[in-house]
C-alpha cells in the first residue's frame, strides 16, 4: 500500500506540473498507472482545482468516495465519482464538475475510511453522519477534522478490517479560502 501511495503521489505531481485541468491530470496518471502496472491494481482518486480569489471549482472522481459540500445557507451536496477507479479501465473519460464556493461554504474530500472501521467494534461515521457533521461545523476546517477524527461512533454492524484514514477540509471565509 505504501508503494502505490508514493507511486500515486508522483504520478500526481508530474500530472499537475504537465497538465491544467482535472480532466487532463486524471487522464495522464490513469495513463501513466496502466503503463507502469498494467491492470494488475487500481485506485481511486479525487482531483479538485480551486481559484482561491472567486471560489470557482472543478472536480474529477475516479471511483473515489464523493466530495461533500456544506453550504453556509445549512444545506449539503454530494458530488459523486463519475469515472471508475484509475487502471481499472483502459482509455476511461474524465468530465469535470464544476462548483462555487460561497462565503462559509465549505468542503471535504475523505477516504473511505473515515466512515469504515473504528478500534475494536466500532465503527466510523457513516457517509450522512459525515455530512451532517460538515452542517454543524463552527470554526475552522481544522477544527472540524478534528472533530471528525476524534471518537467513532458505535455501530451494531460486525467490525471492519483497520483501514486508512484521511481527509481534507476547505471552508472558504468572508469569500476567500
Amino acid at each position: 500500500a505504501a508503494l502505490l501511495t508514493t507511486l500515486a503521489k508522483l504520478l500526481f505531481h508530474h500530472a499537475n506540473a504537465e497538465n491544467e485541468t482535472p480532466a487532463e491530470i486524471m487522464r495522464a496518471v490513469d495513463r501513466d498507472f496502466r503503463s507502469i502496472l498494467g491492470a494488475r491494481s487500481f485506485m481511486t482518486a479525487m482531483c479538485v482545482a480551486l481559484d482561491v480569489e472567486s471560489g470557482a471549482g472543478s472536480i474529477v472522481g475516479a471511483g473515489h468516495p464523493p466530495l461533500l459540500v456544506a453550504r453556509h445557507t445549512g444545506q449539503t451536496e454530494s458530488i459523486a465519482s463519475s469515472s471508475p477507479p484509475l487502471g481499472l479501465v483502459a482509455a476511461s473519460s474524465f468530465s469535470e464538475t464544476g462548483v462555487q464556493l460561497g462565503g462559509g461554504d465549505l468542503f471535504l474530500l475523505y477516504t473511505d475510511g473515515l466512515y469504515g472501521a473504528g478500534e475494536a467494534n466500532e465503527r466510523r461515521l457513516a457517509p450522512a453522519e459525515v455530512a451532517k457533521q460538515l452542517l454543524d461545523a463552527p470554526g475552522d476546517a481544522q477544527s472540524l477534522l478534528h472533530d471528525l477524527l476524534r471518537e467513532p461512533i458505535a455501530s451494531p454492524v460486525a467490525p471492519v478490517p483497520p483501514d486508512d484514514i484521511a481527509a481534507l477540509a476547505v471552508r472558504r471565509l468572508n469569500g476567500k479560502n
